[in-house]
Order: C-alpha cells, then structure tokens, then sequence
C-alpha cells in the first residue's frame, strides 16, 4: 500500500542519494516559514554545486519542479525517483550533455499539511511575478545565478469535483499538458516547446497506453459550463518562466481529489515526462542553446506593439470524460476558452525602456529575479515621455481567476519630466522584456503598480513611471 514521503523521510532519501553519488550535490533554497528545509539537488556529470561552474560546462540547464501545491503529491514523489535514477541510474549518462537542478518539493509547509497553499494562505503559483512568498522568492533567488533554459513544473488535476457537477462525468486523461500561454512571449520560444517538447513528451506517454490532454479547468461558477485552457496571466509559473525566456511547460496528472488512488500510475507518468524532456533536451543541446539564444534576440529586438488586454476566442472541442458508474468513455462536447487564440483588445507602442521613480530598490530587485535587466541613470535628464493617467477599478475576479482583470485602467499622455541622476532605468530591449511588460505596464494584470509594489497614493491619478519611446537614446546600460 502506497504512502505519501514525509518531509523527513524525503531528505534522508536524498542525503542518502548525496553521500553515495558523485554526480549529484543537495544543497538548499533555505528555509520555509514554518521552519522546514526547501532542498535543491544539483545534477551534473561532475559533481558541481556552483551555479557559475555549472553555466560554463555550456550544457542546457534544465529545472523539475515538484509539488508546488502540497495536496499535489505525486510529481514530487516522481523527482526522488528521477534524482535517483540521475545519479546512478538509467539517466545518469544524460548528464554528460545537460545539467538538472530539481526542486523535489516546492511547498513543503502544504506538503506536510496536504493543502493546495503555502503557510500564509497564499497560492504559490500566482506568485512568480512578485514574488510575495518566501518559498517562491528563494526559488527565483536560486534561477537568478542558475537560469533555466527548460522549466517543467509538475502538478494535478482535480478528477471529479466540478467535472461531475457540471458535465456529470470524472476527467478521463492521465496527464494534461501546457506551453506558456502569455502573448507577450516570443513566438519563436513557443514553436520551441509546441514542435520540440511536445511531441516528445506525448509520444512517450502514449507508447506505455497513458492518455495526454491539453491541460484544461472550468470555474468555481456552476453556471459556467465553459472549459479555458490554462490562464495566460504573468504571475503563473508557466507564464513567468516562458516571459524570462525558457521553454516552459505544466505538466498535470489526475490527483487531486483521489487520495493514492493509481498512485504509483500517477508518479510514474511524471517520471516518464520528465524522462522524455532529459533525454529530448540531451538528443541536441547545441542546437537546443542556439535555438534559445536566437528566440531570446528576437524577444530584446521586438518592436511590435504590447497587447495590454486581450480576450481569448472560443470554439467547441470534446472533453474526454468517463462514467463515474461504469468507467464508460463518454465523451462531452464542451465550450473551450482557449488561451492560445488570443484577440488584442487594447495594444499600444512598445517603448524603448521605462523610468521608474519610486521604490525603486524594490523593483531592481525583483526584476532580476526574473533575469530582467536594469541600470541607474547617471545624470540628471529632462526628457519628452509618455506618461500614465491611470484610474483604478473595482476588482472583479475571484483570487483563483486563471485570467485576472486588471486593477488598473491607464491612458498614455505625452509629457516632458526631469528624471534625476541615479533613477532607476529598465530597458525593454533585453531578451526577459515579457517581464518588463508585464510588471511596470500599470494595466497589465498584476503589475507592480496595481500589487502595490509600487508606492502610489489613492489620491494620485499619474503613475510613477514613465515610457521612454523609440528614437530616444538609451540613458544608461545595464
């Protein structure tokens, strides 16, 4: 009979793994708010634990993420299993051509409790943009001196629940599947994952009889009988990790809400996706690299225009469900909202960079946690930018929306201002500009300025920062 690994039978496991291994070194990401180790296993064929050593082997680096969300146990089994086999198993041999960094588990206060959250309340995979979270925040600490180049993030699915209130049927699929979804990301990042990746990961699935899904949700609202493919919000870690500029991808198998039911099922199918994308990233690194580094060009020479809000188009698809009764396939035809058909509603000119007047420790220090780029100005300066009018609006989702509306409304006004020495500057033309984007665009969903990461008055209606448009010269370098 199966049982969940406790949070200290997972680190003896994996000291175990340490002291016997020559290519794996456990180090940690700190500690959690209730006290508990967050470990971090560093795989290499030799032996590194320096982040910077590890970046010049040239090898891609690839990240597992394992139970972000504590009542999701099963992809952080699968990571015991997969640094097990990495560092003297089956895999090992796949190191000489990539370097694995895994996080076996992401939220070990919710582990340790079984709930979807961290300690404070908070879901930690709304979190990646901010960053409000300790766990999240030395997670990103740890991406900062060792970015990913591929990041698959291991979760489940609920079975039942909403599925049999609205359609009356349990989720037939083993495992659901899904790409970054914001616009904003590069296309040529996203053909990567879409022709590379998935096929890989699909075809091993389907050649051991499991069945893949894009990876889908409905809301809370019975209502509602629609179905939206994963949110293209940059807070999620899908999203986040493909605006910094890696192949990123969520995988979800049918957990939650089964207890061990199939367990072993389900932490063998995280294990043979993660194979899949070991053994797919090792199959051509050099040309994974050059593909990567050509994508990342592409994102810091964009000058379309940002899609500041966007709807999302629907069409009908069939939803593979089962009986709850007699296990019968019974298909449904359901509404998709799908997040890769995205319609811009309001777009406007991408700027060269943006000033940033207030707390400006503060957003320095995010934004590299997201590999974004930015730099002080050296003198003082009086410029022609574009300014934000910004009014703010009442919130209208629930704190689970996968598509968050934003908290700000903001129209663009040309206008001169005095940028003193020492502003903070961040340029957009930089390979994580997503990010750029996402954050100091005041409505953009879940900007700085609308979190609150920006100090802003009720009573002011111009936001602290400022758009420096094309044509201008760039006033520092990072």
């Amino acid at each position: 009979e199966p049982t969940l690994t406790g949070q200290q039978a997972m680190m003896e496991f994996i000291e175990q793994l340490a002291r016997d291994s020559t290519r794996l070194r456990l180090k940690s990401l700190g500690t959690s708010p209730q006290g508990r180790n967050l470990p971090v296993l560093y795989l290499t064929a030799e032996g590194l634990d320096d982040p910077a050593t590890i970046r010049r082997l040239g090898r891609p680096v690839v990240w597992l993420i394992g139970q972000q969300h504590g009542n999701e146990p099963a992809g952080g089994e699968a990571m015991l299993a997969l640094a097990s086999s990495l560092s003297g198993g089956e895999m090992a041999a796949l190191l000489a051509k990539v370097s694995v960094v895994i996080v076996p588990r992401a939220n070990v206060d919710g582990a340790a409790s079984d709930r979807r959250v961290v300690a404070s309340g908070a879901d930690p995979n709304r979190d990646h943009l901010l960053r409000q979270q300790q766990e999240v925040r030395a997670l990103h600490e740890a991406m900062r001196v060792l970015p990913p180049d591929v990041v698959f993030d291991h979760h489940e699915f609920s079975v039942a629940w909403r599925w049999i209130e609205k359609f009356g049927g349990l989720q037939a699929s083993d495992v659901m599947i899904l790409e970054a979804t914001n616009p904003v990301i590069p296309k040529a990042l996203t053909d990567i994952g879409r022709m590379v990746y998935r096929p890989a990961v699909e075809g091993a699935i389907k050649a051991h009889g499991l069945a893949p899904f894009d990876y889908v949700t409905t809301a809370i609202d019975a209502s509602d009988k629609r179905v939206s493919l994963g949110g293209t919000a940059a807070d999620i870690a899908r999203n986040t990790f493909g605006l910094r500029g890696s192949v990123s991808y969520l995988i979800e198998t049918r957990g939650v809400g089964i207890g061990l039911q199939s367990y072993q099922r389900r932490v063998a199918t995280h294990y043979l996706l993660a194979k899949a994308v070991l053994e797919t990233t090792a199959a051509d690194p050099q040309g994974l690299l050059a593909r990567l580094a050509q994508a990342r060009r592409a994102a810091a020479e964009d000058r379309s225009p940002l899609i500041v809000s966007h709807k999302e188009g629907e069409r009908d698809i069939d939803l593979p469900l089962v009986d709850p009764d007699s296990g019968a396939a019974r298909p449904t035809r359901v509404r998709l909202v799908d997040s890769r058909d995205i319609r811009p509603v309001a777009v406007r000119e991408r700027p060269l960079g943006d000033f940033v007047l207030r707390s400006q420790e503060s957003v320095a220090e995010r934004l590299a946690l997201n590999e974004a780029l930015s730099c002080r100005v050296t003198r003082a300066l009086s410029l022609p930018v574009e300014a934000f009018a910004v009014t703010r609006l009442a919130p209208r989702t629930s704190r689970e929306s996968i598509n968050p509306e934003q908290a700000l409304r903001a129209e663009i006004r040309a206008k001169t201002i005095d940028v003193p020495a020492g502003s903070l500057y961040v340029p957009m033309t930089q390979p994580a500009a997503g990010i750029v984007a996402a954050a100091l665009e005041p409505d953009s969903a879940g900007s700085y300025l609308g979190a609150g990461a920006i100090a802003f008055g009720t009573d002011e209606t111009e936001a602290p920062v400022y758009r420096l448009m094309q044509g201008a010269a760039a006033p520092c370098t990072p």
